[in-house]
């Protein structure tokens, strides 16, 4: 099977699983409303609607609250989507959350493919779909899985430069970089990731970088100050603005309360939200194998371990915020299947195989149901993450 038919099988499938998630939610959350009236403000005003909203920011508590307008890279999509759609809604907006989770899930099985080959990549694929975080974020009307998309694209480019000696993986990763900081300031973070990873390109797969590699990296901030400057009207007002943001996530109730915490916040959410992957995963981070599964092994676990370091150093800590880091954990688990998989005779190996796929995907789509439907979990912060789980009493005495 060429790679364009398992891509497209994968995308079907994908389409057909998570379709039915869509229907039936109640999208009232704070962003989804806050992103639907930046998008409608956005194509009735224009530039004009954003700096309104930076002259009232330091003082309206409600803007204080919301996300960060300036995210231009989300809400343009997020208008041209409901403008596409008839109207400027959270129920038309989600739409953009699906086609991009859906979107997560091939490029996360093509980067699998390119990391660890054929076989690892269609297991991965097979795990990205039934993922609860991915799955239960991709039908709300936020930003997240747009923001995992392009950061994971980020990454993918980022290993394909090292792999080939074109002009367009260097041309696209500039984009891509542009495009991350646009939407989310945190994509800096994407810039000593990658730098790590550099190391084991070099030292480890002994590849060497085209001397056209850092130019994406230097291009891709400078555009982004630039259109930034543009929006703002002036250097003096976009570090005004961002001051401002910054100094809020100190002081806002819901920040301080429920996104605070040790880096290691991360490992406890990805366990919450998915147990049997996170400790099949930890199985193949560890378990010896051979090229091209242990060199796509080894980086999954350099950008996974790398991403909840540096990420977990932010002043927000969410598990939202990190979804683009599902996709390797969730390689770490297919790379343990093939490995527990080779320990067992010819005759028990397909049975073995089928069995721990099923378990895996039953367990996920438990924890999508208890976490995102019976949950009914909005923003996936540790405490309800637990709360759902049943260690915390949802109906005090």
């Amino acid at each position: 099977m060429t790679s364009r038919n398992w891509l497209l099988w994968l995308l079907i499938i994908t389409v057909v699983v998570r379709l039915p998630t869509m229907f039936g939610v109640k999208r009232t959350g704070w962003d989804e409303r806050a992103y639907v009236v930046f998008a409608q403000t956005l194509d009735k005003n224009g530039i004009a609607g954003i700096r309104r909203w930076m002259h009232d920011y330091p003082t309206d508590k409600s803007l204080q609250q919301s996300p960060l307008f300036l995210r231009v890279g989300f809400i343009v999509p997020a208008m041209l989507t409901c403008k596409i759609l008839g109207g400027f809604n959270p129920d038309n907006l989600a739409w953009l959350s699906f086609t991009c989770g859906v979107a997560l899930v091939l490029v996360g099985a093509q980067f699998a493919e390119n990391l660890a080959g054929r076989k690892v990549a269609i297991l991965c694929g097979i795990l990205l779909i039934t993922s609860p975080l991915a799955a239960g974020l991709s039908r709300r009307a936020m930003q997240d899985t747009f923001a995992a998309l392009v950061f994971l694209v980020c990454l993918y480019l980022f290993d394909q430069c090292w792999r080939r000696r074109g002009v367009l993986p260097h041309v696209w990763l500039g984009v891509c970089l542009c495009l991350a900081l646009l939407t989310k300031e945190s994509a800096l973070l994407l810039y000593p990731m990658m730098a790590i990873a550099a190391a084991y390109y070099y030292a480890g797969m002994k590849l060497r970088p085209s001397p056209w590699l850092l130019l994406p990296f230097v291009t891709a901030p400078l555009v982004y100050l630039l259109i930034e400057i543009g929006i703002c009207g002036g250097i003096d007002n976009s570090i005004g603005t961002y001051r401002t943001y910054a100094s809020l996530q100190q002081t806002l109730d819901y920040t301080v309360h429920y996104e605070k915490g040790p880096m290691f916040r991360y490992l406890l959410d990805f366990l919450a939200i998915a147990p049997a992957i996170f400790i099949t995963a930890i199985i193949g981070f560890s378990a010896r194998s051979e090229e091209p599964i242990r060199h796509g092994r080894n980086l999954a676990l350099i950008y996974f371990a790398g991403g909840v370091l540096l990420f977990g150093q932010m002043p927000i800590l969410n598990v939202r915020l990190v979804l683009f880091l599902d996709t390797f954990l969730r390689l770490g688990a297919a790379v343990a299947i093939s490995y527990l998989v080779a320990q067992f005779g010819e005759k028990w190996t397909r049975r073995v195989f089928y069995l721990a796929i099923a378990f895996l995907i039953a367990a996920d789509a438990w924890q999508f149901y208890q976490i995102f439907v019976v949950g009914n979990v909005y923003s996936p912060t540790t405490f309800l993450l637990l709360r759902s789980e049943g260690f915390f009493d949802i109906h005090p005495q």
